[in-house]
């Protein structure tokens, strides 16, 4: 068996290996939730401020705080 048939029989076989898929998929939900959390982390205190001068404008109210 020539070295370009062995390659394209291992391209051709890794092409079509399913086992990967859902190890490479908790990889990437695993990465996403890793990066909302660092997301909340660095700005949720800004998010926060934020929701609650929204929520005193919206209720025109000076004295509302959102409950911690």
């Amino acid at each position: 068996m020539s070295k370009l048939t062995q390659l394209k029989n291992a391209v051709s076989k890794f092409h079509n290996d399913e086992e990967g898929m859902e190890t490479l998929q908790v990889v990437l939900i695993v990465a996403l939730a890793a990066i909302a959390g660092v997301a909340v982390y660095q700005f949720g205190s800004q998010a926060k401020n934020w929701c609650q001068e929204r929520v005193k404008a919206l209720f025109d109210k000076t004295d509302y705080k959102v409950p911690e």
